[in-house]
């Protein structure tokens, strides 16, 4: 029996020396449950669970050989094993037992001199220092690695030293010194001789670092090679984040279908081995399902996410922002915006060009500009292609919301060009679509028809559904024909200070009721409402009179509900008569861009209007503080002048 038991234990060992992760599992189980394995076995036995995808095994086994090789006076050994305790645990997200067993590795090494295992418990400072934004500190304890590594000959240390001190100088704007010490660890891996659980380290961290940069070429790459790798080892664990990776770059090279199946099983299998970055592999499948128009899928996924403990933005304020939630998908961007992580910071850009587009529909111009700006300063800095067509992109939406055509024309243009020419097909039809709206608004509808068209056809090839049917309703929709209306804007002044004060449940109260007064004010002076965004309205009149009018039934009726109630919102309007481009009850051109331009400038409670409305609506409207207003997007100045709205 006892001879059986001993070939058990060598085939065991046998089997994880050549990587036959299963085979090693079962023996070494079998042997466990005879308690036959030795400190040595333990951990061995841990490791084979790991890469088995026995995932319910490796906690007890690694912290039974922790415990095993420190009764057996091996501290080195036992703080090895805890320093691995840490990162599965953090990796779990059971951060009060990582923080008790990084205590008691660095408790394990006091009085030792230094070696190997000092470079684990550094590794786990490091990481949890970039994790935290702590650049600085993650610099220090990498370096530290790297020095220790050099010093004991050990490549496995060293080469991880490097990595970390390179996410460590991207995180510090570092980039070019920042890529290529992770592109020396990589070297290493590649290089052989580094221990499994390195090597994948390497891989995946690498492949994170091209993401965060823009390089998707290499990301790609890298994904693939890195995939292969553990198939190769029959890796479980490393092999979800390596699919997760992958999920992201054929979301990017517009196959959808695939990207989420990628997505789908990479966090099935991470929720086992690593429920933290199977939270990143839900999110991607968040983002793939709102592409593909799976909107109820798209929020399950990022319900999953969250809950366990990922911000799922931008995903999710994206998509609030289709459903016409604009105060809720601005909040929860403007939130995003403040996370200062690590890895959330040295990936910002990825964030931005989200910012820029919700902050425009809410009309928030201020954090458009800032997050454009950001963004093109990135592009500078990290000098890839993707980052530059996601700046020119947002640069032009920046454009086409202050009426500055042209510029938006070339940049919308030059944006869809370089996302084209990397394929990356989804980002290249938005870009094409938003061109197409500056073609129309500067004339060219001919220009405008074939943008749409290229972008249905991409859309099309990639299964976005929910693109592909906006896109026929505007080439199926009415003629465009040019007609002259007034046109008025109106928003609350200070609405994000009120959301603080209020709170979400109050502010919603008073937005209702503030649409509700201003919608019966429309109807009653003949008023056509064109678009509702956030707590701002875009309508049209067919003339002048009637617009003034209602401005001043808008005010008076703020005006004697604060009076009786104490309180209302400042309300600011801008009007404006003008030519537009009329298709089928949706107006476009810079006329209506100057109208709400001259909205902008208005304070709360104050009417202004151009002298064009004044002139039109005839005797019976104080006009007063007449000047003119230079506005961003057109060249000529507007006279404009503020309307009484106080008397009769």
């Amino acid at each position: 029996m006892a001879q059986t038991e001993d070939h058990a234990l060598q085939r065991g060992r046998e089997a994880f020396e050549r990587h036959a992760w299963a085979t090693a599992f079962e023996e070494l189980h079998t042997c466990d449950a005879d308690g036959l394995l030795s400190a040595e076995d333990l951990e061995r036995l841990g490791e084979a669970a790991r890469w088995s995808r026995h995932f319910e095994q490796v906690l007890d086994a690694l912290e039974r050989a922790a415990a095993a090789y420190e009764s057996g006076g091996d501290r080195r050994s036992a703080a090895r094993v805890a320093a691995k305790l840490t990162i599965e645990y953090h990796a779990r997200q059971s951060d009060a037992l990582a923080a008790g067993w990084f205590a008691r590795a660095r408790r394990l090494l006091e009085g030792e001199p230094r070696c190997g295992e000092r470079g684990l418990v550094l590794l786990c400072m490091a990481q949890g220092m970039f994790i935290a934004g702590d650049e600085r500190g993650a610099l220090r304890a990498s370096q530290e690695m790297v020095e220790l590594g050099r010093e004991l000959e050990d490549r496995d240390i060293e080469a991880l030293g490097r990595l970390v001190m390179g996410h460590a100088r991207l995180l510090g704007g570092e980039v070019t010194e920042g890529t290529a010490l992770i592109d020396e660890a990589m070297a290493s891996a590649l290089g052989g001789g580094l221990e499994l659980w390195t090597t994948g380290q390497i891989f995946c961290s690498t492949i994170f670092a091209c993401r965060n940069r823009g390089d998707w070429g290499r990301a790609g790459e890298w994904s693939v090679a890195s995939l292969r790798w553990c198939e190769r080892h029959s890796l479980s664990g490393f092999a979800g984040l390596c699919r997760f990776h992958r999920a992201e770059v054929m979301r990017l090279r517009g196959d959808l279908r695939r990207a989420e199946r990628d997505a789908r099983e990479a966090a099935d299998e991470l929720l086992g081995a690593a429920p933290r970055w199977a939270a990143w592999a839900l999110h991607e499948l968040g983002e793939i399902r709102r592409r593909l128009g799976d909107l109820k899928g798209a929020v399950e996924a990022f319900r999953r996410s969250a809950e366990l403990g990922f911000d799922p933005e931008p995903g999710l304020a994206l998509l609030r922002l289709g459903e016409g939630k604009t105060n809720a998908a601005l909040r929860a961007i403007s939130s995003a915006l403040t996370d200062a992580s690590g890895p959330v910071r040295e990936g910002r850009w990825l964030m931005l060009p989200a910012a820029v587009e919700i902050a425009i529909a809410a009309g928030d111009a201020e954090l458009a500009r800032a997050a454009a700006q950001e963004l093109e300063d990135l592009a500078e800095s990290l000098n890839t292609a993707a980052v530059r067509a996601a700046a020119l992109v947002a640069g032009g939406r920046v454009a086409l919301s202050e009426s500055r055509m042209e510029d938006a024309v070339r940049d919308l243009r030059q944006g869809a060009h370089i996302w084209l020419g990397i394929g990356v097909p989804y980002e290249a039809a938005q870009a094409r679509e938003l061109l197409a709206g500056a073609y129309r608004d500067v004339g060219d509808p001919d220009a405008a028809e074939l943008a749409l068209a290229a972008a249905r056809a991409s859309f099309e090839r990639m299964g976005a559904d929910h693109d592909v049917r906006r896109i026929a309703a505007l080439l199926s929709g009415p003629v465009a024909q040019i007609v002259v209306r007034t046109f008025m804007f109106t928003d609350i002044v200070g609405s994000a200070r009120l959301v603080e004060t209020l709170g979400d449940e109050q502010w919603e109260a008073l937005l209702a009721w503030h649409d509700r007064t201003l919608r019966a004010c429309f109807q009653r002076r003949g008023g056509e409402e064109i678009k509702h965004e956030g707590d701002g309205f875009f309508v049209a009149f067919a003339e002048p009179d009637k617009a003034l009018d209602c401005a001043r039934l808008i005010q008076r009726s703020l005006s004697d509900h604060r009076r009786d109630h104490g309180f209302a919102p400042g309300v600011r309007i801008g009007i404006h008569a003008t030519e537009a481009t009329d298709r089928g009850g949706d107006y476009s051109g810079r006329g209506v861009h100057a109208t709400a331009r001259i909205a902008a400038a208005a304070g709360a409670g104050e009417i202004i209007a151009s002298r064009a409305v004044i002139e039109a609506a005839g005797p019976g409207f104080r006009a007063f503080d007449e000047r003119s207003l230079e506005l961003r997007g057109l060249e000529a100045p507007v006279a404009v002048a503020t309307i009484d709205w106080s008397t009769v």
